[in-house]
């Protein structure tokens, strides 16, 4: 844990949550967004570095570095934006190299990323119909019913349609909440209901299934076997709902990961997710 970011720490305000203000750039990923309206990563969510929005999934999230560098490697090529800034003039000394003398005076590159644009849609954008939380449209704003449907869902879990017999848990000692059963199920209706015009390819299946199984991983409960864990109602309420970290995130035995989630890990949650489509 961080000290900067412990809620004892002095600098702790400079990442409380702030709501966005108007015109400020937000994504359809509440995990993206709840970065910026802590100020992990710009709070205007424009102009983000590659290494900035690498480091704060990284660190917020607790996921491994392979999982956080293809998270972001696949958010830039598809959304971001590379350029060649300037040389930045400076006096020479007399320490300099040869090779620092001429990299000075050559432009750098930079890729950095607005938020706004992985709202862009399109068969090679990250943006997809069928989301938890968000309308079959461009835009960033979760949707209030899909989010009631969502605590609902939380509150009076029903028996699944599918097909139970999955390798799958789905009992919990929680009462409340949201097991990976419970995301898996919710994913297929969601997607079941498109129009056949509307459905997803196969990029845009890889990355609903993932954000499906990673949501899990991250914000599940984590005091009891893994295979068990339940996203409590608190937390869908306030990282779906309001886009910010939940309540106690960063206190010891808090909400944040205490093990690192890895990519391996990721891939066989978003995989298990996949399953129940494909028992309808």
């Amino acid at each position: 844990m961080s000290t900067f970011t412990h809620s004892k720490s002095p600098l702790y305000d400079s990442f409380s949550f702030v709501q966005p203000k108007p015109g400020f750039s937000r994504s359809p990923c509440p995990a993206l967004n709840a970065l910026a309206n802590h100020g992990y990563i710009p709070r205007n969510g424009t102009n983000i570095s590659f290494w900035t929005l690498f480091g704060a999934i990284r660190h917020v999230y607790n996921l491994s570095f392979p999982l956080a560098m293809l998270l972001t490697t696949v958010g830039y090529i598809t959304s971001g934006t590379l350029s060649l800034l300037p040389a930045k003039q400076s006096e020479l000394s007399h320490n300099d190299t040869l090779l620092t003398i001429i990299t000075r005076f050559l432009p750098h590159p930079s890729w950095t990323l607005n938020l706004a644009s992985l709202c862009i849609t399109g068969p090679y954008s990250i943006a997809h119909d069928a989301s938890l939380v968000h309308k079959d449209v461009p835009g960033s704003m979760a949707d209030p019913a899909l989010v009631a449907q969502l605590l609902t869902l939380a509150h009076h879990k029903q028996s699944s349609p599918y097909n139970t017999s999955l390798s799958i848990p789905i009992k919990s000692k929680y009462r409340d909440g949201l097991t990976l059963c419970d995301l898996g199920c919710l994913h297929a209706e969601r997607e079941d209901a498109l129009p056949p015009t509307h459905k997803l390819n196969k990029l845009h299946e890889q990355v609903a299934l993932g954000e499906c199984g990673l949501a899990w991983c991250v914000m599940r409960t984590h005091d009891e076997d893994p295979e068990q864990g339940t996203i409590p109602v608190r937390v869908l309420e306030q990282w779906f709902g309001e886009e910010r970290l939940p309540d106690g995130w960063w206190d010891v035995g808090g909400g944040r990961p205490v093990r690192e989630v890895g990519l391996r890990e990721a891939a066989k949650r978003a995989a298990e997710v996949g399953l129940f489509k494909d028992q309808n």
